[in-house]
């Protein structure tokens, strides 16, 4: 018993000699950050999410979805999860992070899809799986119930090398040259067990090249025709029917693109053709043609209501899409152009120096105009875009990735709540924390912010062995300790230490410096700063 009570009364004198020792100390000596120095010059090599190979992302309520594929086939996700884009078993409007988190079940993947109600993985072994959105109807009942999303293979997609999303489904390319397709049970509210499998594309074969503009579909075939059909038939005369059929007159197609209802394809000449007019009743291209006024065209792009093609001279040229050449010019907006990418209010411009500048589209007049080229600040030498929910991606040279736009959701994935809509910042990697040799899981992760690492109180402290609970203010308690977190404070039986960095809310998690938190819950905190970890260690009557 007295053995037990000199224990006590030594670990309560570590204790408060650790909290004193934080108070006394200046702010960036808490434990768990290291030094200051040594964790702010790793942050910028280390912290940043790397060996990304694309950014793939979609605009919609809840800010959206981002992924990042990296080279080595691995998938992080962050933001909004309300259509299960986690794809951890769960959907909801609640947990969404601001900082990338990997989905381990989708190791392996080569291609990555945002469909219209799903999601969907191509794996390097060819087969193919989906998730989320109307998916999250295979499980449970009508009354209710959990809504599940956890990736499920798709039956009949095997040897499959390329995907694209269509309206309500997926077209899929097979090693062999032929086409598969798969449709995405219908958004009525009911329930169908399983996965539906997927059907073969008759009519055509010898393909080595697919899209999709959502409700009419492409695929080039090996000895450069284009073929063309749609979801529903349009009738005789019409360009569009439901069994692909080739594009008369067009031969020796050398690559092609295809956004909305815009295709555009590029010839071994260097010759471009592309779709004009537009079935307004059906929203479908009526025409695909010849653009006389351009020629010796390296490469094209379209991008929702914008075409555009690069010369071998180095010219680039933009018109309107679904148009003929009338608004057919020339980009002499920014001097010593390296090249133009087109995005959904306009187009970035980078110089051969690898700074960038959005020029957006002026929407008020007939003709096509453009406002004037601003600089995006953090932008260097990108070689990648993607959009979504009022935000924007670009993948840079050396592997990592950069965000700017809306961040309401976290979308950006920045490791902070807070826009920047004229500013890219870097997208982050979590940190991981480990505690007792444990690796410790929140729905937001731990991250590097101000130098400082902070991490999800409730998980950090119930990994301790804390009950955690609500009383005006967070309350941990363990053996008759107390901590209180409350304004941007924390107090130990009624000495107070100030939290630098002060405390951040995601969603439902509360972030908090970690070498406060660690020394009031008596415990030791290790950082690596190469191999961005946060190790943990409670402490003993001996430390």
């Amino acid at each position: 018993m007295k053995h037990n009570f000199r224990r006590t009364i030594r670990c309560t004198v570590l204790l408060m000699t650790a909290v004193l020792a934080v108070l006394a100390a200046r702010p960036d000596a808490a434990a768990a950050a290291g030094s200051a120095g040594g964790v702010q010059n790793n942050a910028g090599s280390t912290g940043k999410l790397s060996g990304i190979k694309e950014i793939v992302a979609s605009s919609g309520f809840w800010g959206g979805s981002s992924f990042a594929l990296r080279q080595d086939g691995s998938v992080w996700v962050w933001g909004s999860n309300v259509f299960g884009q986690f794809a951890k078993g769960t959907a909801s409007p609640e947990g969404w992070t601001v900082t990338p988190q990997r989905i381990a079940t989708l190791d392996g993947t080569r291609q990555l899809v945002i469909g219209y109600g799903f999601y969907a993985a191509l794996s390097r072994d060819g087969t193919v799986k989906a998730w989320g959105g109307r998916l999250l109807e295979q499980s449970g009942t009508a009354e209710g119930g959990t809504r599940v999303s956890t990736p499920q293979p798709i039956a009949g997609m095997n040897g499959i090398v390329k995907l694209a999303a269509r309206d309500g489904g997926l077209l899929a390319l097979r090693s062999d040259g032929k086409l598969m397709n798969w449709e995405v049970p219908a958004a009525d509210g009911s329930y169908v067990a399983g996965v539906p499998a997927a059907s073969e594309v008759p009519g055509i074969t010898d393909v080595k090249d697919i899209a999709s503009g959502g409700a009419f579909h492409a695929a080039l075939r090996s000895n450069g025709t284009l073929w063309l059909w749609a979801d529903e038939d349009q009738g005789a005369g019409r360009l569009l029917r439901t069994k692909p059929a080739q594009i008369p007159n067009l031969y020796y197609v050398k690559s092609f693109v295809l956004d909305g209802r815009s295709l555009v394809a590029l010839t071994e000449s260097g010759s471009v053709w592309a779709t004009t007019g537009i079935d307004y009743e059906h929203f479908l291209p009526q025409a695909v043609k010849k653009m006389s006024k351009l020629s010796g065209i390296v490469s094209i792009e379209t991008k929702e209501s914008l075409n555009l093609a690069r010369s071998a001279k180095g010219d680039t040229w933009v018109w309107e899409s679904e148009t003929d050449q009338r608004s057919l010019q020339k980009i002499t907006a920014v001097p010593q152009m390296a090249r133009v990418s087109l995005i959904p209010d306009g187009m970035i411009i980078v110089q051969k120096n690898g700074t960038s500048w959005n020029v957006g589209r002026e929407w008020a007049g007939e003709k096509l105009t453009f406002k004037r080229p601003w600089q995006i600040k953090g932008l260097l030498n990108p070689v990648s875009f993607a959009s979504g929910e009022n935000s924007k991606y670009a993948v840079l040279k050396d592997g990592t990735a950069v965000a700017w736009g809306t961040n309401m959701f976290g979308q950006l994935g920045i490791n902070t709540p807070e826009s920047r809509p004229f500013t890219a910042s870097p997208i982050m990697k979590p940190v991981s924390l480990k505690v007792d040799g444990r690796s410790v899981e929140s729905e937001q992760s731990s991250i590097l912010l101000e130098g400082r690492v902070m991490v999800p109180v409730r998980a950090f402290a119930e990994s301790l062995g804390y009950t955690v609970s609500w009383d005006n203010g967070i309350k941990l308690e363990r053996n008759g300790r107390t901590v209180r977190i409350e304004g941007g404070q924390l107090s130990v039986d009624g000495k107070t230490v100030p939290l630098t960095p002060a405390p951040l809310k995601v969603s439902y998690t509360q972030l908090v410096p970690a070498g406060p938190l660690a020394a009031a819950l008596g415990a030791a905190a290790k950082w690596d700063s190469a191999n961005y970890e946060l190790t943990i260690s409670p402490m003993t009557a001996g430390q």
